[in-house]
């Protein structure tokens, strides 16, 4: 494939840590072999993997340790990708020849150090929304720079800080969210189950269904082709497969459609069991595919769980009198909640598709878009075409024999089928 519209690399410096030491492309750094950016809606943070010659001996030279600052510029048709202070996390020398050496390294943001630097440990009031808990995570603990994009939850939950990661104490209030869209006491709500990642835009805290309900404002519509459209080559897709379409017996162990969930109190030394099925009549959530579709199997799995979990509750901290409450308060309703969010995550994972794109910089992790796949001898396929959410994605810059070459790959996935 040739593409008419690449990525030029503008800027790539490592500043070293002392007497000014730099490595800089054009200087020292000969030749970028390839430039990896990569984004997942399951990743706290984007990273940078780039290979690059260096006539030099570069490593010994600026007297790489880790931490130095990097600075890249990568623009493109689409847009630009550029970092001031990003983190030099990882370094090696691939190969050493007596005219040339090959390194690769990977970068991140700084607050990927500030992650493990700080611990959690206060009491996070449990009237306080999750919401704002988040937020202030990211204010007081990691100390970002970046933009955030913190969705408005209904329910407050409450916890001690335990010196958990700040990373971790976002993604336990992730599972224990409910989305404002729905009832504030979580009682008749299926709209459980909240993200956490970093795109190049910043940090992004949302529900599953907040994602999804966004699809009908998605004008990035993708077209299965066999043959390169100048006018049109950044919405060609490549190279389509299903990685999976399905697993009925894995989603079954994994709670997609309810589990038994046994909770035993420490406080009031009282255990109970509470069984979450999930049918089609009363489902409260937003879907990528045809409504018609949701859920629709047979032997009836989706109404009686098959999945048994034991969870031990400990909430006498949040609640003096060891009682577990129902609505409203604290962890609210633990029993419903954290089992929805599993399930919720089983449902978005349970269609995975894989494509290669032109060079894009417009997408980020997270998005929704819209694909036209080929049916063969028929045009397009309803079944398998439609919205999807993007779980990951990697925009890559590669030298090769014939010149350099820009895709943007992405991982797809969806809960039900049909183009809606």
């Amino acid at each position: 494939m040739s593409y008419i519209k690449n990525a030029v690399i503008r800027d790539l410096t490592i500043k070293g840590l002392e007497d000014g030491r730099v490595a800089r492309l054009g200087g020292n750094i000969t030749t970028v072999l390839s430039i990896d950016y990569f984004e997942s809606i399951f990743e706290p943070v984007f990273e940078f993997i780039i290979r690059f010659i260096s006539r030099e001996g570069v490593l010994s030279d600026v007297k790489l340790r880790g931490t130095e600052n990097v600075s890249i510029e990568i623009t493109h048709d689409t847009g630009v990708l550029q970092f001031n202070d990003l983190v030099l996390t990882s370094f090696v020398q691939e190969e050493s020849e007596s005219t040339v050496n090959t390194f690769a390294i990977r970068l991140s943001p700084k607050d990927i150090i500030s992650n493990e630097q700080n611990r959690v440990t206060k009491r996070y009031d449990p009237k306080g929304k999750s919401s704002v808990h988040v937020e202030s995570i990211l204010k007081s603990h990691i100390r970002t720079e970046f933009e955030s994009d913190i969705e408005d939850t209904a329910n407050g939950d409450g916890f001690f800080g335990n010196y958990w990661r700040p990373f971790r104490a976002i993604y336990w209030l992730a599972r224990r969210s409910i989305s404002k869209s729905m009832p504030e006491d979580g009682g008749g709500s299926d709209r459980a189950g909240f993200l956490f990642w970093m795109t190049k835009s910043g940090y992004k805290f949302k529900s599953v269904d907040s994602i999804m309900s966004g699809k009908k404002d998605s004008k990035k519509v993708f077209q299965q082709s066999e043959v390169v459209d100048p006018g049109n080559e950044n919405f060609d897709i490549h190279h389509p497969f299903f990685e999976y379409d399905q697993n009925i017996i894995s989603q079954m162990q994994n709670s997609m459609y309810g589990e038994k969930r046994k909770y035993f109190n420490v406080n009031t030394l009282y255990h109970g069991t509470k069984e979450t099925p999930l049918s089609n009549e009363e489902l409260k959530q937003a879907s990528l595919g045809d409504e018609d579709h949701k859920l629709k199997v047979n032997y009836d799995i989706n109404s009686s769980p098959t999945p048994h979990s034991f969870v031990i509750l400990d909430d006498g901290s949040m609640n003096m009198d060891g009682k577990v409450p129902s609505k409203g308060e604290a962890q609210y309703d633990p029993h419903k909640v954290i089992t929805q969010s599993r399930m919720r995550y089983q449902s978005l994972l349970s269609r995975s598709l894989r494509i290669t794109v032109p060079y894009n910089l417009t997408l980020e992790a997270g998005d929704v878009i819209k694909t036209s796949l080929i049916k063969s001898l028929s045009g397009s396929d309803e079944w398998l075409s439609g919205y999807y959410i993007i779980k990951d994605l990697r925009h890559g810059i590669q030298m090769t024999e014939s010149g350099i070459q820009c895709l943007t790959h992405l991982r797809l996935v969806r809960d039900t089928p049909g183009d809606a």
